[in-house]
């Protein structure tokens, strides 16, 4: 910018030079900034975040102020950081050389930008996140995700959250596209070992997609949801009305149905109806692959090559209703969550009813609570013929009551040797939905 252009620019009131500005592109506007002493003072060090927030906001991204402080973790948001984070993120994923470090720093990035995606708001359940749309085209204009240098990270957790929140939805292929059917041959048996191998389900990690210190396992997660999608995705006609929702608007608080209009305390939707699909191997393979000549199953590359089958898959709906504390059945004996530490987000219990193939009716009985972590955790157990049999752990993948649902496993409620164990997805539906087991049974 010439010496003439910024002597007009600047007897103009900086009010007015910041409204311009906000117009333009962040980049343009850090080109601005770097013109002149007084531009890079009306830039950086304005003490009004008139312009950073208008630019935030323009962009478009979510307006942060519609989130909860919970998933924030801090209530003054920094618009000027917060954006050149977002921006370096993007430039990052565009690079076809960048640095391990500098795409992991990337994929944080892109992880919070899910988290703090708007909630959807009564009456625009149609309208999307600028937020989840920006990470979309991002990834899918960069193809990132595929970079050698991510490939090789295996026990990245941020990495293996993102892969969840997505849920395969950038892994699609065509019908002749051979590299892409490889590329999920190989995620499903990788997901498969990890799942199965029942060295992953011990006390310390509560028999749960947790590690030994209570943070969630998203390389677990990840598995779980590699595991299911691809066992419906190879039985098309499966069930074929009733697939969950998967992808990132499916993360977004309140975008289960009926969430926007909640009872009062219900603070995690989970009064209504549900689906839910639980997935396992034929008892005699899950022991030989875990138990058999010391698990050598678990040391053969190709013992998933070699079933002739896929692990089986069942589904089973619900209806579930809260109930106080003191309203537990003494049957409930699995540990209970303890209190909330928000104040907000007390601990919810519930009870219902499931129902699946006939003869495999039960009761269910469990509870929900918001971690420190900001991820809401579930907790419950299937109770037939006045016995409690199952156990199951898992979290909202997302943010509250999200469509996406619930994903974690299964398991004996005595968590004995014997035990079989497996992957679950939890997810709600209308409460006026048709009841599909009762209608095609």
């Amino acid at each position: 910018m010439s010496a003439m252009m910024l002597s007009c620019v600047f007897p103009i009131p900086s009010e007015i030079t910041e409204r311009a500005l906000a117009l333009c592109h962040p980049r343009d506007v850090a080109s601005f900034s770097q013109t002149c002493r007084k531009a890079h003072r009306l830039v950086y060090r304005s003490p009004d975040p008139y312009l950073w927030r208008q630019l935030f906001l323009l962009f478009p991204f979510d307006d942060p102020r519609q989130m909860e402080s919970v998933f924030l973790g801090d209530s003054h948001f920094n618009w000027r950081k917060e954006l050149l984070r977002r921006m370096e993120a993007q430039l990052i994923a565009c690079r076809k050389n960048s640095k391990l470090e500098d795409l992991l720093r990337a994929i944080d990035t892109f992880v919070s930008v899910v988290r703090t995606a708007a909630p959807v708001a009564m009456g625009h359940e149609r309208v999307s996140s600028p937020n989840l749309l920006w990470v979309v085209d991002v990834l899918q204009s960069t193809n990132m995700l595929r970079s050698p240098l991510i490939a090789s990270e295996e026990g990245n957790q941020s990495l293996a959250r993102l892969r969840s929140y997505l849920a395969l939805t950038l892994d699609e292929y065509d019908e002749d596209d051979d590299e892409g059917k490889e590329r999920l041959k190989l995620i499903w048996m990788r997901s498969r070992y990890q799942v199965y191998d029942l060295r992953n389900y011990h006390q310390g990690n509560a028999w749960g997609p947790f590690t030994t210190s209570g943070e969630v396992d998203w390389t677990h997660i990840e598995s779980i949801i590699n595991v299911i999608s691809l066992n419906l995705y190879d039985r098309p006609s499966l069930w074929p009305d009733a697939r969950p929702r998967c992808g990132l608007e499916a993360t977004r608080a309140y975008s289960a149905p009926g969430t926007t209009a909640r009872a009062t305390g219900d603070w995690a939707g989970v009064e209504g109806h549900w689906r839910r699909y639980v997935c396992f191997m034929d008892i005699r393979d899950l022991f030989a692959l875990n138990y058999d000549n010391g698990g050598r199953g678990l040391q053969d590359s190709t013992y998933f090559d070699n079933l002739n089958f896929p692990d089986a898959a069942r589904l089973i709906e619900l209806k579930l209703t809260l109930i106080d504390a003191q309203a537990i059945p003494d049957i409930y004996t699995l540990d209970r969550f303890p209190n909330s530490p928000y104040e907000h987000y007390p601990t919810l219990y519930f009870t219902g009813s499931s129902w699946g193939m006939p003869g495999n009716e039960a009761t269910v009985i469990g509870s929900v609570t918001m971690s420190e972590s900001g991820v809401v955790r579930w907790r419950f157990a299937s109770v037939s013929d006045s016995c409690i049999k199952w156990s199951s752990e898992g979290i909202q993948i997302g943010s509250i009551a999200s469509a996406f649902g619930v994903i974690g496993t299964w398991t004996g409620v005595h968590h004995d040797r014997a035990d079989p164990v497996g992957p679950f997805w939890l997810y709600k539906v209308e409460d006026d939905h048709p009841s599909y087991m009762r209608v095609h049974t």
